[in-house]
C-alpha cells in the first residue's frame, strides 16, 4: 500500500472538497454499480506446477479453510529478511508474495486453520476489478470451496470510492444506503457465498497510524519526532466507520480491530509498543509506513480472537 499517510491527506483533501462542491457529490457517490454476469463456480485445479524463471513459484493449490485478502498492510511483503517470503498464489500474479509473518498468517495459526493469503501489494489501486480479480483467481485456483470456514480482508485503504463515502461523513454529507463502495463490496461477498456457503465473510479495520492528531514518521532509537497532522484522528475513525457500513450492507461480518491498536501507531513511545513504523524506524518491519513484524503477529492475534 502507498504510505498511509498519503492516504490520510487524500481523504482529508477529499472531504474538503466534498464540502465545497455541496449535495451534487452524493449523486456520484450513491451511483448504482452496473451488476456483474452471473458467473459459474470454475472447477477446482489439482495444482499449479512451478514455473521456470519466476522468483517467486506459486504456493499448493487446494482448498483451505481460511482464505485472506487485502493490500500491503495484510501482505506486507517488502524485504524478506529472517522472515521470508511465501510465493505468490498463482503464477498470473507472481508479484503478490507475502510475508510469512503477516496477520494472515498468524491468524490461521492462531486458529489452527489451513490458509490461502491472496492479500497483494496494491489490492484496490484500481477499484473494484482488482480484488475482484484475485476473488476469481482464487476460485479457480480451488482455494475458496464448501470446506472454506473463513474469508476475512482487511481492504480499502487504496480504493477511492472507499475514501469518497469516509470524506462524504467527514463533510457531514448525507451517505445513502448504496454506494459505489459498498455495492462492490456486496458483489464480492455474493460471489464468495455462491462457491463457499459455509464460510463467513469478514472485513477487517486498519490499525492506527496517527495518534492524537500526530504522526512519526522520522523515529530514532526510543527518540519520536512527531509532526502534528490536524484531523488525522478522525479520518481514521471515518475511515474505520466507511468499513463497517459497508460490511454491514454487504451482510459480512466485521472486524474491528481498531480500537485495541491505538496507543500502538506510529508515534507509539516504547520501540516493542510500535506496531506501525514510520518511514526511518528502529523497529521497522518489511515496508516503512506498515506495520512492524510486531504489529502484524498483534494484528493475526487479534483477528483470531474475534473470528473464535
Amino acid at each position: 500500500m502507498r504510505r498511509f499517510s498519503s492516504s490520510i491527506v487524500k481523504a482529508t483533501v477529499a472531504a474538503l472538497t466534498v464540502a465545497t462542491i455541496g449535495l451534487g457529490s452524493a449523486n456520484v457517490a450513491s451511483a448504482q454499480l452496473p451488476p456483474l454476469p452471473p458467473l459459474p463456480p470454475m472447477p477446482a485445479t489439482p495444482g499449479v506446477p512451478p514455473v521456470p524463471g519466476l522468483p517467486f513459484q506459486p504456493a499448493p493449490a487446494g482448498e483451505k479453510e481460511m482464505v485472506t485478502f487485502g493490500d500491503s498492510f495484510t501482505a506486507n511483503a517488502g524485504k524478506g529478511g529472517p522472515r521470508g517470503l511465501q510465493a505468490a498464489q498463482s503464477p498470473l500474479v507472481p508479484n503478490c508474495a507475502t510475508d510469512m509473518e503477516n496477520w494472515p498468517k498468524t491468524a490461521a495459526r492462531e486458529l489452527g486453520y489451513s490458509l490461502a493469503d491472496w492479500s497483494c501489494n496494491g489490492t484496490g489501486g484500481a477499484p473494484i476489478v482488482q480484488l475482484r480479480a484475485y476473488l476469481e483467481l482464487a476460485i479457480q485456483q480451488g482455494s475458496i470451496g464448501p470446506g472454506t470456514k473463513e474469508v476475512a480482508m482487511m481492504y480499502g485503504g487504496l480504493d477511492t470510492l472507499q475514501w469518497v463515502d469516509a470524506g462524504m461523513d467527514m463533510a457531514n454529507i448525507p451517505t445513502p444506503d448504496s454506494t459505489i463502495f459498498r455495492e462492490s463490496m456486496r458483489d464480492a461477498a455474493d460471489r464468495i457465498r455462491q462457491v463457499a456457503p459455509n464460510a463467513r465473510i469478514s472485513l477487517v479495520s486498519y490499525p492506527e497510524f496517527a495518534t492524537n492528531d500526530q504522526v512519526c514518521l522520522f523515529n530514532e532509537q526510543n527518540v519520536l519526532h512527531p509532526i502534528a497532522a490536524p484531523g488525522a484522528t478522525q479520518v481514521q475513525e471515518k475511515f474505520r466507520d466507511s468499513l463497517r457500513n459497508a460490511a454491514r450492507y454487504a451482510g459480512m461480518n466485521f472486524v474491528d480491530i481498531y480500537p485495541e491498536t491505538i496507543g500502538h501507531g506510529t508515534c507509539a513511545a516504547r520501540n516493542e509498543d510500535r506496531w506501525v513504523a514510520g518511514v526511518v524506524d528502529p523497529v521497522i518491519g518489511p515496508l516503512p509506513n506498515h506495520p512492524t513484524v510486531q504489529g502484524t503477529k498483534a494484528m493475526g492475534k487479534l483477528v483470531a480472537q474475534k473470528l473464535r
